[in-house]
């Protein structure tokens, strides 16, 4: 029976890394829910539970299956599964967004950086910061939130002179304080940001 067993959980993983929703369902069938929670892979010198192995491949299909089949949202490391995604150079967007429609939380306390609209600062690319931005704007993510040191995405964007993410920013909702502190930008984007929050607060009362 285990080397049955061990012969199903090989094809599934196979199945997860491939992307292959036909041999993933059919192994599935063959598998008890808390041996497919509990059980471990290895992949690229990790060591994974299904969920993360099917991120760690760039997967999105596949884990929206897993998910959707009841597995948890739980890493087997400290890292959480939202933030895992977002590391991906690939797929990231799509991966994010399956977890994110499964409900996973933004708010992880035990992680270094313990909210995931501000995670992105750290995790995506430059290129990709505000795509996954508004996405988690879009399920909720509080855009005023801030970390130990009083940065907000706002001031986070200030920081890293990206006009055009301080303007999508400021333009979903997030404050601009009143008093900037010296250096935070240069003096041309911190006036590109007050007009953009003028312009918003205008359109607003215009509007009612």
């Amino acid at each position: 029976m285990l080397f049955f067993t061990r012969h199903h959980f090989k094809k599934l993983q196979q199945a997860i890394i491939d992307g292959d929703l036909t041999l993933l369902k059919k192994q599935f069938g063959k598998l008890d829910h808390a041996s497919l929670q509990q059980e471990r892979f290895s992949f690229q010198d990790m060591t994974l539970n299904a969920q993360e192995l099917a991120i760690q491949a760039g997967q999105p299909k596949v884990l929206e299956h897993l998910l959707s089949a009841g597995l948890a949202l739980e890493s087997s490391t400290a890292s959480p599964l939202l933030y895992q995604a977002l590391r991906q150079q690939e797929q990231s967007l799509a991966l994010l967004t399956v977890l994110l429609q499964a409900g996973a939380p933004f708010e992880y306390p035990e992680a270094e950086t313990d909210y995931a609209l501000l995670a992105c600062f750290k995790y995506c690319s430059e290129d990709k910061l505000m795509l996954h931005l508004s996405r988690l704007n879009e399920y909720g993510a509080d855009l005023n939130r801030a970390d130990a040191e009083e940065n907000t995405a706002l001031i986070l964007a200030l920081k890293s002179n990206q006009q055009a993410l301080v303007q999508m920013l400021i333009n979903s909702g997030a404050a601009l304080p009143e008093n900037l502190a010296e250096g935070i930008c240069s003096d041309e984007l911190r006036q590109y940001a007050k007009r953009c929050s003028e312009d918003l607060r205008i359109r607003q009362m215009m509007l009612g």
